[in-house]
């Protein structure tokens, strides 16, 4: 059995296209999304149909929550929320009514039982969508804000772009990096696939190459209002 998990789309539908073809090429039985589809994004619409078609189950990220209602205080550093909230208006009125409640009813955590276990899907913490946690946190920070309260075996996350697994306390964290905004400095699309070998599991991790250059052309061509500091991010997989 295999499941693929995916997160943090950012509205590049290339990529997105990219990762799709691959999962399908590696047979996979089910399709998870880990939130971000559309936020940031040159083909917000159509990322969020395509996830919707290709998903088993769908969940709320932070920049979902910020498409539909904006950049509140505190939630990003305050002399960049005014264009940040501008981004997320664009990406608004890209989208019709139905594609923003579809975005505001989704649900913060998947928890399903596989044949080595239970295991959770969130996009920061299980109960929060927007605590970072990073890939080298001390192992009492991921005890406290992701393991602690919900019990499972795997625990799969998005939302800092960095792809790794860690055994904490005899479970496995693992990060699925991002499909549409890596910020590892490798400027492919990431996502894991979970090989379920009876009461075994064997994470996976995989890159897939798409044409950065011709996502940038699609910002442009958009006018999406943070089109230049987009193509930086993609051409160099880091934040600025």
């Amino acid at each position: 059995m295999r499941l693929a998990f995916i997160s943090d789309v950012h509205g590049n539908e290339l990529a997105l296209d990219a990762v799709i073809a691959d999962l399908r090429s590696a047979d996979c039985d089910r399709v998870y999304v880990l939130g971000d589809l559309a936020f940031r994004g040159y083909a917000p619409k159509a990322c969020i149909e395509k996830v919707a078609e290709i998903a088993h189950a769908v969940i709320r990220g932070n920049a979902d929550e910020w498409v539909v209602r904006g950049v509140r205080a505190g939630e990003a550093p305050e002399e960049r929320r005014a264009g940040m909230d501008e981004e997320a208006a664009f990406v608004r009125g890209c989208l019709t009514s139905r594609e923003l409640e579809y975005l505001a009813n989704l649900p913060l955590l998947i928890r399903e039982e596989a044949p080595f276990g239970p295991w959770i899907g969130f996009h920061a913490t299980p109960f929060d969508p927007f605590p970072v946690i990073a890939a080298d946190a001390p192992d009492e920070v991921i005890e406290s804000r992701i393991t602690a309260g919900v019990d499972a075996r795997l625990y799969l996350y998005g939302h800092i772009h960095v792809p790794y697994a860690r055994n904490v306390g005899g479970k496995m964290v693992v990060n699925l990096g991002s499909v549409g905004m890596p910020f590892d400095g490798v400027p492919q699309a990431s996502y894991v696939i979970v090989h379920a070998e009876g009461d075994a599991f064997r994470v996976e991790h995989r890159r897939v190459p798409y044409d950065v250059e011709a996502a940038c052309r699609r910002y442009d061509e958009m006018g999406y209002p943070a089109a230049e500091m987009m193509k930086r991010v993609l051409r160099a997989a880091r934040p600025v």
